[in-house]
């Protein structure tokens, strides 16, 4: 009975049908997972259609919009306040990039120079180690061949009488030889690790460094808000932003040309600036100080430290900051109110 039960297990029929049924249950899972796949790649044909409907949608009232020669006036100033936005943006994106690369730097040299001079530390205490084993290994080699030649000036009665006493000692010798070349060569295998070790990558900015980079980019942020202060063209370009072009009204046509031609202007004032490294410098030294954070692992500062935006860092020739009159601080937090997208760069 058992011969039978067992030919039956071993019959191809049986192992073919049981193949069969593992592939079809395969299929099905591939068949179901495929579905899914479908229905993903429908909802996302959908979202797409939607989103060139609105594009379209939205050309086709921007095109009604440059229609009328006002509106068309007023459009202009909207993009030129967008595209304010957007160079202010990518000067505080690409300063924080690199603001992050230079400190990426320093912490990635600061922690090989403490990794290099650990080693070095490793390897004096094994070289110093070797020296030693060396100096012993010196010593019983010329000890060995003292006693040969010794034994070997020896006649056959003091060889009788001594020979076997020395080469006693003589065996030790050998024998204290081989374990001190073992000792030996395991220091010099070791120092080969330590000097093959790979150094240490960082394996992220220090709190310092993060706060660092945070400061500075506020520190930016705030001098472009005061550069674009002038005719409120950073709060219009903010606002530009959150709102449709139809929806925001600059005035008659000489106000908007007007405009435009002022926005033009403080851009490329911005990129001739030559002493933007040194303001920013000095606004950042300056909030260094006067930021405080919520516990001691925030790297964003509160956003109240931060309320108001000193317009000049003027100093005299003691150093000390210059308060003119008509330098009142702007009541501007770049920090609450994300001007140029800052919270996206801050880490």
């Amino acid at each position: 009975m058992l011969a039978e039960l067992l030919d039956r297990d071993n019959d191809p029929q049986n192992e073919q049908l049981l193949k069969l049924y593992w592939n079809r249950a395969g299929v099905k899972r591939e068949l179901s997972s495929l579905k899914r796949e479908r229905f993903d790649l429908l909802d996302r044909i959908k979202e797409q259609e939607g989103a060139i409907t609105r594009a379209q949608e939205q050309l086709e009232g921007l095109e009604r919009l440059l229609t009328n020669p006002l509106a068309a006036a007023n459009a202009m100033v909207y993009f030129q306040l967008r595209h304010l936005w957007r160079v202010a943006c990518l000067r505080l994106e690409q300063f924080a990039k690199e603001l992050k690369l230079q400190r990426e730097r320093r912490e990635r040299a600061q922690l090989h120079e403490a990794a290099l001079a650990k080693r070095k530390r490793r390897l004096d205490a094994v070289n110093e180690k070797l020296t030693g084993l060396l100096q012993k290994r010196k010593g019983v080699i010329e000890e060995c061949t003292r006693l040969e030649d010794r034994l070997a000036r020896m006649n056959f009665i003091l060889r009788l009488l001594h020979g076997r006493k020395l080469r006693r000692h003589l065996s030790g010798l050998v024998g204290g030889r081989a374990a001190l070349e073992e000792r030996i060569k395991e220091s010099n295998e070791l120092t080969e690790k330590i000097q093959g070790e790979p150094l240490p990558e960082p394996e992220g900015l220090t709190l310092e460094s993060r706060r660092l980079i945070n400061v500075a980019a506020i520190a930016l942020a705030q001098h472009l808000v005061a550069h674009f202060s002038e005719n409120d063209l950073a709060s219009l370009a903010k606002t530009a932003t959150q709102r449709p072009v139809a929806d925001m009204k600059f005035g008659d046509r000489r106000t908007c040309d007007h405009m435009v031609e002022r926005i033009r202007a403080r851009i490329e004032d911005l990129r001739a600036d030559k002493t933007l490294a040194d303001q920013v410098k000095k606004r950042t030294d300056f909030l260094i100080n006067e930021l405080k954070y919520r516990n001691e692992t925030d790297s964003i500062p509160n956003p109240d430290c931060v309320a108001q935006i000193r317009v000049s860092f003027q100093v005299d020739a003691a150093g000390e900051l210059l308060r003119r009159v008509g330098d009142a601080p702007l009541q501007v937090n770049v920090l609450e109110n994300d001007y140029w997208d800052l919270y996206s760069i801050m880490s």
